[in-house]
C-alpha cells in the first residue's frame, strides 16, 4: 500500500512567502488595487508586533482579498500567477525537485499550503504532485464570488482525512506553527528551517529539525 507525503509551501519548498509577493505582482499589473495590498501588508506588520495571531490575521487577508477579487476572472488570475512562477523558479528550494523521483516510487505527494487554490495548483501542475489542500475562493462561471469556501488558517490538521487513506511511512515537512497539526500526525514529522515558535516544539517531541540544504538527504534516509 502506498503511503504519502505532506508538503508545505512557503519557506518549505520555496524559500520565502508567496501570498505577499504574487499580491504584489496583481497589483502591479492591476488586477488588485493598490490600497487592497496596502491593506495586507498593514495586517502583516500588526502580526508580526504580536498584535494578531496568524489565525486572525490570514483571515483579515483573504477577507480583504475576497473583497477584492469579486467578479474578476479567475482565468487571468491563474495565467498570472504562472507568469510569476516562472519569473521566480530560482525561488524553489533545490531538494524538493531533487527528492520527488525518489519519493514517487513509494509516495503520493500532496501540497497542503495556506495560500489559495490557484497558487497550489499552480506548483502542483509544476512538479506534477497528486493534489493539494488549500485555502479556496468560491468560483462561478468563471469568475470569484468573493466568498471563501475553504482556510487552513486554522491549521492543517484537516489532513487527517487524507492520512486514513494511506498505509504506514506518511512524512510532513513543515517550517512553522501553522503546520504542528500536520506534523504531528504522520510517522515522520520534518521542521524545514523551523520558526522560533516550532523549533522549540519539534525539539520537545523529537522532529526531526532539517535545513534546506539537507533535507533531501535527511528525507532520503527514510525512504531507505
Amino acid at each position: 500500500m502506498r503511503s504519502v507525503a505532506l508538503f508545505d509551501l512557503d519557506k518549505t519548498i520555496y524559500n520565502t512567502h508567496t501570498f505577499f509577493p504574487i499580491l504584489k505582482w496583481f497589483a502591479d499589473r492591476g488586477l488588485v488595487s493598490q490600497k487592497s495590498h496596502e491593506a495586507v501588508m498593514e495586517e502583516l506588520v500588526r502580526h508580526r508586533r504580536g498584535e494578531t495571531t496568524y489565525t486572525d490575521a490570514a483571515r483579515a487577508m483573504f477577507a480583504i482579498m475576497g473583497e477584492e477579487v469579486k467578479g474578476k476572472s479567475e482565468k487571468e488570475f491563474i495565467e498570472d500567477i504562472a507568469e510569476f512562477f516562472k519569473n521566480n523558479l530560482s525561488n524553489f528550494y533545490p531538494y524538493f525537485a531533487e527528492i520527488l523521483p525518489k519519493l514517487k516510487e513509494s509516495h503520493d505527494v500532496f501540497l497542503i499550503t495556506t495560500n489559495v487554490g490557484q497558487v497550489a495548483e499552480a506548483v502542483k501542475e509544476m512538479f506534477e504532485l497528486d493534489g493539494v489542500i488549500c485555502t479556496n475562493f468560491e468560483v462561478k462561471n468563471g469568475k470569484f464570488t468573493g466568498k471563501m469556501l475553504t482556510t487552513l488558517a486554522d491549521g492543517k490538521h484537516v489532513v487527517s482525512d487524507l492520512l486514513k487513506k494511506y498505509g504506514k511511512g506518511s512524512i510532513a515537512v513543515g517550517d512553522s506553527e501553522n503546520d504542528i497539526g500536520m506534523l504531528e500526525l504522520v510517522d515522520h514529522p520534518f521542521c524545514i528551517n523551523p520558526s522560533p515558535e516550532l523549533l522549540p516544539v519539534a525539539r520537545k517531541r523529537g522532529w526531526k529539525i532539517v535545513t534546506d540544504k539537507n533535507a533531501g538527504e535527511e528525507i532520503s534516509k527514510v525512504l531507505e
